[in-house]
C-alpha cells in the first residue's frame, strides 16, 4: 500500500523532474513493477499430477492355449494436464506390462508375483500407482490311469 507520504512524493516530483526525467522514471517503475509479478515466468500454473482412484489387484494363470492376460483402463486413476504415462513390473518374468493410451495390458509370463506400477507425470511432477499381480500355472493333467 503507498503510504501518503509516497504519495505526496509523487506528486511534487514531476514538478521537479524534466520530462526526460519524468519518462525514466515511469520506465523504471513499470520494470519494478513487472519484477513484482509473478515468479513463473510466464508458464500457467501447472498443478503435478493427483491421484484420483486406484487399479485393483489381479490374479492371472499362464496358458499356452488360451490368452489370460488383463486389460485395464487407467482413465479414472489420475487427474491432472498434460499428462503422460508408463507403466512398469517388477518382474518381467512373471507379469509384463505394456501402455496403449489408457489401456494398460498385463500380460502373465511364468508362475509368481509382481508389483506394477503405473506413473503420471508433467512438467510439474509426478505420482504412482501401484497394484500387485499373482499369476498362477495351470493345473497339471491328471495322469492316465494305469490299466
Amino acid at each position: 500500500m503507498i503510504s501518503d507520504t509516497s504519495t505526496s512524493l509523487l506528486r511534487r516530483l514531476p514538478r521537479r523532474l524534466s520530462t526526460a526525467g519524468t519518462m525514466l522514471l515511469v520506465l523504471i517503475l513499470g520494470v519494478a513493477l513487472t519484477a513484482c509479478g509473478d515468479d513463473t515466468g510466464g508458464m500457467d500454473d501447472l498443478q503435478p499430477p493427483t491421484i484420483e482412484g486406484s487399479i485393483d489387484n489381479q490374479s492371472l494363470v499362464v496358458n499356452n492355449d488360451t490368452d489370460d492376460t488383463a486389460e485395464v483402463d487407467i482413465s479414472g486413476v489420475f487427474e491432472g494436464e498434460e499428462l503422460s504415462f508408463s507403466a512398469s513390473s517388477s518382474d518381467t518374468g512373471v507379469a509384463a506390462v505394456s501402455l496403449d493410451g489408457m489401456t494398460l495390458t498385463v500380460d502373465p509370463q511364468n508362475g509368481g508375483s509382481a508389483t506394477v506400477t503405473v506413473t503420471a507425470e508433467n512438467d510439474a511432477g509426478s505420482e504412482d500407482v501401484t497394484f500387485n499381480v499373482n499369476v498362477d500355472l495351470p493345473n497339471a493333467p491328471d495322469p492316465p490311469s494305469g490299466s
